[in-house]
């Protein structure tokens, strides 16, 4: 009986202590601490990564080590997520330590590519586009777009002069029309907006959309390309900060090289001579002048000055600045991006001293950017995206063109600088350089902008189907411009000579009274867009892939300040558009898009058209049967497309050109007098005719583009992307010039009928490969050809069927061809007659093209290219290794010519001791009589210029083809053992410049620079230093 007590007692304890050890066990499966690491494929602890339980909210953050702890039960699932690589999903079960890997998802980031109104996986695209890297675009310069010349294969890019601030100008694939508009559509995050107003470090992605199929869907923007811009997001990670700072000293890549005083004053004397009269400067005068030019004691810089203009307008160096900072992170509810930058470029304009204001070049810049995705549900996303910019340019109030075009003409021993007693010198109807620099004032150009755009988008996969998706957004930007002009006209002075006791005697040139005055000038914008789009997206049984998307887009321009009664009428246009594609298995592609749109500028019944496009691919590569030689080529695929896209900036002398106007001035049918007080003691009353006659039909220009590529890739480290591509405008907005008379019009109708042809290739290749040891490689490179022909202008019938512009290229010149310089008078006497006026020995000889034995205006034929290249193209590399970096990038242009000209090269046409300046290879190498080479480079120069020796011909045509080195950097990054102790994940210093070294036949100024005379800012090239932290 004991024993049973003893037992049943025993029971009981056993019992108790099994449900307590239960409980303690439950307790702990629902309460333990679990820590552990979440590493790279380098093997280094990931910063801001997130560790959640899987279908829980419950979740902790790494830290800078990688290292994490959260509360868990071995049931439990843990997910380990960060941007960039593919979520790790690990079981608990008893481990109290964790060690997660994550694999990088580069195949899948790379493999998006940014399309019209969406993104598409990159084996699915068949439309031709180009994307680029934006490390490759960092650089020193202000704006993005004088970056891009041999960046992107198909990008046609010319930087026409080297202003602080200015941007280039860009045409995708050339110029395919020769309406008012060519140029392409900028898009930054779905909004037409500059793309120079956005800073390179906020920008997460560039693509160039080329065919009908890429562009179609913009219907009435796109005929021209379009360029995409998104810029950064936030992503789910703990704050990381990104700050850059960069400065740098630019000066001239070339500056012209002018005769120097002594070779001026000989040119001068010679030639002057050679044309039958005394020479200009005597012996004494020379040596005074020579005297100046060297400084030697005793000269007289007032009475014999020597002035290098070129060298005083400019000075060798200036300095710029480039800061950015950038913070982004979140939440999976709550992500953003904030980045704001600075960016100051000093002009390289050699301005003195002044108290009173600064007339500098010089241009400024402010960005600042915030991008934020909100979660308002697990299918709702909110996205707000707000960005300003403020810019200010400063400049010489008397204008660039007037300073650098009598920099370039005034001679050395015109007039001083400025006296020696402060006095400011001049010249009667010729300004000196020096005042309009530094004593004309100056003018100030502000411009602010700011861009919002609030989003929403919505997943309806849960609960309607699977890849649904929705999205509206609307934007509203404005703009505000405004000039301030502060000018000043100063009292001058020419010194004539010196009295007894050595003072200089003056006689005014102008009487001003000097005080500061001031004009302004407004301009703004206000432009509204609203776009509402329906997605889907989905894969059947693992082979059968759909897209669709619908969407409807309106639009709103207006101007804040209208010049005119017509400009205050906004300019809106609206649209719908769609888009299908289907694969199968990812080896056949099948694409339409479509546009619908409407714009107010065309008559009723005319104003909406609708633009498709199909594109077809086929991915050879991944094929079954292609597994054998995937290791040699990895990838091949073909594709076509073919479509139209309209243009409704179609130009003209107005808007709603279907309309009639009234000319209430008419002369010829006065209505009659009224009188008046003025001396005639009337004022004509004018009649009332019709002025320009309004085109009923008026509608839109048509691009219809065909496209064929292919893309290669062989051994996983080189790609090849080619295209040949077609693009025929039909439509283009012209004024009829074939209208005969005795129609009675006023004024030549505008009408839709001018058509062009543009054909070419681009074709792109890239390298990348890593060794065993670490050393890596990249190479890079782009080739574009383009070249169009007018097909019809309406121009008349001419007299010679080469006179007419139709087939050849767009801008075309015509010019005579001439066979190098006459010998002597029995060498033009067998010459034919040429009708340009009085002919010398070592005048130009011109060609008999017609053979009537006359030259005239009639042998003129298509001479040279035109001045926007037919080739574009660039190459780099890029090294690293071990924390260094290098990297080169070479840009060039070939087929493209200009024909220069001017007094510089031609002689003065008056005045040659004043404003006859010329080069100094022209001073040297011009035909004389003791130099009557006839294939001189430069013709004979009289006191008289000859009219024959400026026609234009191929013997002022010059080869402006060029290869610059475009970008060089190299860079150091510290290993992060040094800096994760200071709380840096990445420290890097670089040297970095740009516009380094030009390779180029033509000498006299920079090649790329829009100009015929050389009178424009150069181009700089910049070396900066350079530092890059990241938080």
């Amino acid at each position: 009986m004991m024993l049973t007590k003893r037992m049943n007692g025993l029971r009981r304890v056993l019992a108790l202590c099994f449900v307590s050890a239960c409980a303690m066990l439950s307790a702990f499966a629902q309460d333990r601490n679990v820590s552990g690491v979440i590493l790279d494929e380098t093997d280094t602890g990931i910063a801001g990564a997130y560790v959640v339980v899987k279908g829980e909210t419950r979740g902790a953050m790494t830290d800078d080590q990688g290292r994490f702890n959260i509360s868990v039960s071995p049931s439990d699932v843990l997910v380990a997520s960060f941007l960039g690589y593919l979520d790790e999903e690990v079981k608990v079960g008893d481990q109290t330590k964790i060690t997660i890997k994550l694999v990088p998802a580069a195949n899948e980031l790379d493999g998006v590519v940014k399309v019209a109104y969406g993104t598409q996986r990159k084996a699915s695209v068949i439309g031709s586009i180009s994307t680029v890297d934006m490390g490759t675009l960092a650089q020193s310069q202000g704006n993005l777009s004088t970056s891009l010349a041999g960046k992107l294969a198909g990008v046609v890019a010319i930087q026409k002069t080297g202003e602080p601030g200015a941007s280039a100008d860009f045409w995708i694939r050339g110029v395919s029309t020769f309406g008012a508009n060519s140029t392409p559509l900028i898009l930054v995050d779905g909004v037409e907006r500059s793309m120079d107003m956005v800073d390179t470090e906020d920008i997460a992605s560039l693509s160039i959309l080329k065919d009908a199929s890429a562009t179609a869907l913009y219907g009435v923007r796109g005929a021209n390309g379009i360029v995409l811009i998104t810029t950064k997001r936030g992503s789910e990670s703990k704050p990381q900060l990104t700050v850059k700072v960069e400065t740098g000293v630019t000066s001239p890549v070339k500056l012209p090289e002018m005769a120097s005083t002594g070779e001026f004053i000989d040119f001068l004397n010679n030639m002057y001579v050679n044309s039958g009269q005394a020479a200009i400067f005597s012996d004494f005068q020379k040596e005074q002048y020579l005297a100046t030019a060297m400084g030697l004691e005793g000269c007289d810089p007032d009475l014999f000055p020597s002035v290098d203009w070129v060298n005083e307008t400019f000075k060798n160096q200036a300095m710029t600045t480039k800061a950015n900072v950038g913070v982004s992170g979140g939440t999976k509810n709550v992500r953003y991006y904030v980045g704001g930058s600075y960016y100051l470029e000093d002009g390289i304009l050699n301005t003195a001293a002044n108290d009173r204001y600064d007339a500098q070049m010089s241009y400024q810049r402010f960005n600042f950017r915030t991008n934020v995705d909100i979660n308002l549900t697990k299918s709702t996303v909110l996205g707000m995206n707000v960005s300003t910019q403020f810019t200010v340019k400063n400049s010489p109030a008397a204008g660039l063109d007037a300073l650098l075009t009598q920099t370039m003409t005034m001679t050395p021993t015109a007039i001083p600088l400025k006296y020696t007693d402060g006095t400011l010198a001049s010249i009667k109807g010729t300004p000196n350089p020096y005042n309009l620099l530094n004593e004309r004032g100056y003018s100030n150009t502000s411009s602010n902008v700011a861009q919002s755009t609030v989003s929403l988008t919505q997943d309806f996969s849960d609960f309607v189907t699977e890849g649904l998706t929705a999205r509206v957004a609307f934007s509203f930007d404005a703009t505000n411009n405004n000039t301030l002009n502060r000018s000043i006209l100063p009292k001058t002075y020419r010194a004539i000579g010196r009295d007894a006791e050595g003072n200089i005697q003056y006689e005014v040139i102008d009487d001003y009274a000097g005080y500061i005055t001031l004009s302004t000038s407004h301009s703004g914008t206000r432009y509204i867009n609203f776009e509402g789009s329906i997605n889907y997206e989905r894969q059947f049984a693992y082979a059968h892939r759909v897209s669709a998307m619908a969407l409807y887009s309106m639009r709103s321009l207006s101007h804040t300040h209208p010049g005119s009664y017509i400009a205050a009428f906004p300019y809106k246009s609206m649209g719908v558009a769609a888009r299908a594609t289907y694969s199968y298995k990812d080896r056949y592609f099948f694409e339409f898009n479509m546009g619908y749109n409407g714009s107010e500028n065309f008559a009723p019944g005319h104003r909406f058209g609708f633009f498709p496009a199909v594109a077809v691919g086929y991915m050879i590569s991944n094929e079954p049967w292609w597994e054998g030689v995937s290791d040699v080529i990895n990838l091949l695929k073909i594709k076509a497309s073919y479509g139209s896209v309209g243009n409704d900036q179609i130009g003209g002398s107005r808007r709603f050109a279907y309309n009639t106007t009234i000319n209430t001035g008419a002369t010829g049918a006065a209505w009659g007098t009224v009188p008046n007080s003025s001396a005639t003691g009337y004022t004509t009353v004018g009649g009332i005719t019709t002025d320009e006659e309004g085109n009923a039909f008026v509608e839109w220009e048509e691009a219809t583009k065909a496209n064929a590529g292919i893309e290669l890739g062989l051994f996983n480290d080189l790609t090849i992307q080619a295209d040949l591509f077609r693009d025929y405008r039909d439509g283009i907005f012209l004024m009829r010039q074939s209208t005969p008379s005795a129609v009675g019009l006023q004024k030549d109708q505008y009408v839709n009928i001018g058509e062009m042809l543009n054909r070419g290739f681009d074709m792109s290749a890239v390298y990348d490969h890593t060794f065993a040891n670490g050393f890596s490689v990249s190479a890079r490179g782009n080739f574009t050809f383009n070249r169009n022909r007018l097909i019809y202008d309406d121009q008349p019938t001419p007299v010679e069927e080469y006179l007419s512009n139709v087939g050849f290229a767009y801008n075309q010149r015509k010019g005579l061809i001439s066979c190098g310089l006459f010998r002597d008078q029995e060498d033009i006497d067998n010459w034919p007659e040429q009708t340009f006026g009085d002919v010398q020995p070592g005048d130009i000889k011109y060609k008999d093209i017609n053979g009537d034995g006359y030259v005239d205006q009639y042998d003129k034929v298509a001479i040279g290219y035109t001045a926007i290249p037919e080739i574009n193209y660039g190459f780099g590399v890029s090294l690293g290794y071990k924390g260094f970096d290098f990297s080169v990038f070479f840009s060039g242009v070939a087929n493209v010519t200009r024909q220069i000209g001017g007094s510089n090269l031609y002689g003065a046409s008056s005045s040659p001791q004043l404003t006859g300046q010329v080069f100094k290879d022209v001073a040297l190498n011009h035909w004389t009589v003791d130099n009557p080479n006839t294939n001189a480079p430069y013709p004979r120069l009289g006191t008289t210029r000859s009219n024959n020796n400026v026609q234009t011909s191929d013997y002022w045509t010059r080869d402006m083809s060029f290869l610059r080195l475009k970008n060089a950097e190299i860079g150091y990054t510290f290993p992060k053992k040094w800096t994760k102790k200071a709380g840096i994940q990445a420290l890097r210093f670089y040297v970095a410049g740009t516009n380094l070294l030009t390779f180029s036949e033509f000498k006299l100024w920079d090649p790329e620079l829009d100009t015929a005379t050389g009178a424009r800012y150069p181009i700089t090239r910049n070396v900066s230093l350079g530092l890059n932290i990241n938080f």
